[in-house]
């Protein structure tokens, strides 16, 4: 499978456009953990990118693949007064943003599932993390972080251990891996400083448009139990509501996983 570092310039330009930082590494344990030392150290702003992750995570833990120079690891840090309980909707924001952008890359189906995956036909594409610093105030520094499958085969995804796929395997055109990630960036930079309270109940009404299992039959897993039902939306601050046998539950992202019924 092919290599393809991305024209570094570019990026660069594209985040300086936004007055962000630009930290570029080859390989590194986490963009995450490179955007918040960075803001420790500089209190600035910064897109960090690396063409590979050594200790990439996913949500609650969870490993990610990440061979090099072929997918995106990239990690957005910023500012935002926002407060505590609104704080799971940035994950819905940049959810959002990405679908966008991806669309916008490669002409194809992006949809989501609640709180942070992007998904084409029920795969995973992509995913994120996102890590806070308080500043007082309401204002936080946020480590938005996300992976995106690019230039991965058939041979490659199944070797993950849930259905995945990657945008080379459904681009109607060839994909260029350094227009995805300028696109990307603008597309969560733009969406995550425009973002308002006010505008919450735009928010989920767009979120319902792209949720993958809006209406569907669906498991909520916790550490112990797993609770069928109906997946109903979100509510104004991000939670999952879940239709059951006893009525509307609602539940935080912190505290469970989502499944499809029949998975």
């Amino acid at each position: 499978m092919r290599s393809e570092p991305i024209n570094e310039s570019a990026a660069r330009q594209a985040v300086e456009r936004h007055g962000l930082d630009w930290h570029y590494r080859h390989n590194t344990a986490s963009t995450n953990a490179d955007a918040l030392d960075y803001h420790d150290l500089h209190q600035r702003e910064v897109v960090a990118f690396s063409e590979a992750q050594s200790a990439g995570r996913g949500r609650r833990g969870r490993q990610w693949l990440s061979p090099f120079a072929r997918n995106i690891y990239c990690t957005i840090g910023i500012t935002k007064e926002i407060p505590a309980n609104r704080q799971g909707l940035l994950s819905i924001v940049t959810g959002l943003a990405l679908c966008r952008a991806l669309r916008q890359s490669a002409d194809a189906a992006i949809s989501l599932k609640w709180p942070n995956d992007v998904l084409s036909d029920g795969r995973k594409l992509g995913g994120i993390l996102i890590e806070s610093r308080p500043l007082g105030d309401d204002r936080f520094f946020f480590a938005i972080g996300f992976g995106l499958n690019i230039h991965m085969d058939a041979d490659e995804l199944t070797g993950i251990s849930q259905p995945a796929t990657s945008l080379e395997q459904i681009a109607v055109s060839q994909i260029d891996r350094t227009q995805v990630l300028t696109t990307s960036i603008d597309s969560v930079i733009d969406s995550i400083r425009a973002f308002e309270s006010d505008a919450v109940q735009d928010l989920v009404s767009e979120f319902e448009r792209f949720d993958a299992f809006h209406g569907c039959p669906v498991e909520v897993v916790t550490s112990d139990n797993r609770i069928a039902g109906v997946n109903r939306g979100i509510t104004a601050d991000g939670r999952l509501q879940l239709e059951t046998e006893h009525g509307i539950e609602v539940h935080s992202a912190a505290e469970i996983s989502l499944r499809v019924a029949s998975e």
